[in-house]
Formats: structure tokens, C-alpha cells, sequence
């Protein structure tokens, strides 16, 4: 386990996933981000806790993807679709520690040609940085060969120390969002959050009745600095603040998350709706829909993220 330190925040990290494995504030004994007691859990639980997922995060339709002319086929794990890359995605690996010190790690993956269905002899590196209040994480990826790249940050977040997030007051800067279908892929339709149950753009309390799981358009485009997109409140005080390069943020409201899986660090449970899931990313499936933003990286060029993370005490 990695532990990074500033006066304000302990995060724990493991090479495998390059998983955020728990996110401590000073002054309060539980972790910030949903984890396991047992380390060994992060691998065997199927919802990607604090882990980076890609190459290409979310749903790709059928798993097909159009590169240069040519259709390329990634695994489908979910029905007739993939989720998150498949089996052997970014979660999966072990990635190797380039650099580290007590406030920075610097972790590094290698994908083979073919690796998840797509071309390109793919590197990509993840840094993990804490810097007082705030955790940053930069990632950046090069391919040999004309690809696609789409990767997100997975954490499950928890504020306070209640069973679920309902007492959890959420704001995202965004007017429309993208609708699914009954798979959970975009429909390829555009839409204005007004009237539909992702209006965040007032703070107001996370849906513990229903499941929310759908991206919310950020942007039209991966921007250079991060911005401001999100708000997080617990009923203690407690506030995250999400600012990213992205164009696009997933809320999923932990609906699906299993009662009966590995035990949760001291403090929490693991348990539907015990965490909220917010994944700045790309627009999901954008390879079948020409008008969303692209995810294509082109060979040679530099793909480049940041996401940070700033917690703040009322």
C-alpha cells in the first residue's frame, strides 16, 4: 500500500488499478471514498472502487469501435455491450511505481497491440499527488497506432458517516445531460436537465429511490486547465469539490452496489446507494455517435487528463 501525506489529507494508494484505496481528512477516523479492510478485495469486487478504468471507460454499444476504416471489436462483459474496456481493462493491472514520494506517486501501465480489442501499443502513466486540501490525479497516455482513449477515475464517495448517501447534497454545472436506454447506452440524443431527475445545477439531495446512472455534458471538449464541475456535501460539513479537464461527468448513485460483498473499511458498509460515483470522462460510446466529443487519439499525440479533489470542513 502507498501512502500519501499532506496536513490536511492521508490518501492510501495501490499499484493494482491504480486504485484510490481510501481518502482520510484530518480530525475524522473515516475514509472519504468507499474501500475494503483487505486489499485483496479491491481485485475481487466487480465495482471498480477507486480504481482507473479504461482505456475506455463506460458502455461502447456491441462493443464496436470504428478506427481509420477499420472495425475493431472489444470484450462485452455487460450483455451485448462493453463495460469499462472488459476483463483485463486498467483496473486489472498491476502498475509499476516510477517515482514516489511522501506527497506524490507516479504509477505506469503498458497496454499491448490488441489488448482490450483495440490497436496500438499503448503506455500510460497516473499521478497521484496531495498538496494540503486537495488530491490530483494527472493522467497521461501515448499509442503507436491511431486509437481511441477514454479512461476515468472510479472512486465512490461518502461524506458522512450515514449507511447511504441520501443526507448528501450534490451540485454539477451542467444543463444537459445524455439520456439511455434500457442497456444504459446514450441514445444519442442531446438533452436539457431541466425536468429530469439529473438537474443538479442547484444543490439538492442525492436519490436514494431510483437509480441514477448517466453522464452529464460538461463541456464540448477535453479543456487544457481544469474546471469547476461538481459539489459534494455531506450532512457533517464535509464538501468535495471536483474540478477537471473533462467534458463529461458520470453520476451513478451506487444503486447497484452489492449487500453482500467484501468487508468495508472501519466506519463504512458496503451496501446499495452506500456511495455516490462521480467520474469525470469522456461522453460514453462516443465512437457510435459522431456528434458527441471525440475520444480518438491519434498516433503519437499526447492524451492528457486532470482531476482534483479538494475537501473542505464547514
Amino acid at each position: 500500500m502507498i501512502v500519501l501525506q499532506s496536513q490536511a489529507l492521508t490518501a492510501h494508494i495501490l499499484p493494482r488499478g491504480a486504485t484510490l484505496a481510501g481518502l482520510w481528512l484530518k480530525g475524522r477516523p473515516r475514509s472519504l471514498v468507499l474501500g475494503f479492510s483487505d486489499p485483496l478485495a479491491f481485485d475481487a469486487a466487480a465495482f471498480y472502487a477507486g480504481a482507473l478504468v479504461g482505456p475506455v471507460a463506460n458502455r461502447i454499444a456491441q462493443g464496436r469501435v470504428r478506427i481509420d476504416g477499420y472495425c475493431f471489436t472489444m470484450p462485452l462483459n455487460e450483455g451485448a455491450n462493453c463495460l469499462h474496456s472488459g476483463d483485463g481493462g486498467l483496473n486489472e493491472l498491476d502498475w509499476h511505481i516510477a517515482d514516489q514520494s511522501l506527497n506524490k506517486v507516479v504509477l505506469k501501465a503498458h497496454l499491448p497491440d490488441t489488448a482490450n480489442g483495440l490497436p496500438g501499443t499503448r503506455s500510460i502513466s497516473a499521478t497521484y499527488q496531495i498538496d494540503d486540501d486537495t488530491l490530483c490525479l494527472k493522467i497521461s497516455a501515448f499509442s503507436d497506432c491511431d486509437t481511441v482513449m477514454n479512461i476515468a477515475h472510479h472512486p465512490y464517495w461518502t461524506l458522512d458517516d450515514c449507511e447511504d448517501v441520501s443526507q448528501h447534497s450534490l451540485q454539477v454545472h451542467a444543463g444537459q445531460y445524455l439520456p439511455v436506454d434500457t442497456q444504459n447506452l446514450p441514445t444519442g440524443e442531446i438533452a436539457s436537465v431541466i425536468g429530469s431527475d439529473y438537474d443538479f445545477r442547484e444543490p439538492k439531495p442525492v436519490p436514494v429511490d431510483r437509480s441514477l446512472d448517466a453522464s452529464l455534458c460538461i463541456a464540448s471538449r477535453q479543456s487544457i486547465q481544469p474546471k469547476d464541475v461538481a459539489i459534494l456535501t455531506g450532512q457533517n460539513g464535509v464538501r468535495l469539490y471536483i474540478s477537471t479537464t473533462e467534458p463529461g461527468l458520470q453520476v451513478y448513485n451506487g444503486s447497484g452496489l452489492p449487500s453482500d460483498g467484501p468487508s468495508a473499511l472501519p466506519g463504512q458498509i458496503i451496501a446499495p446507494f452506500a456511495g455516490i460515483a462521480l467520474e469525470p470522462q469522456g461522453w460514453p460510446d462516443a465512437p457510435n455517435h459522431p456528434h458527441f466529443p471525440t475520444i480518438s487519439l491519434v498516433a503519437g499525440a499526447e492524451y492528457r487528463q486532470q482531476t482534483c479533489y479538494r475537501i473542505a470542513k464547514e
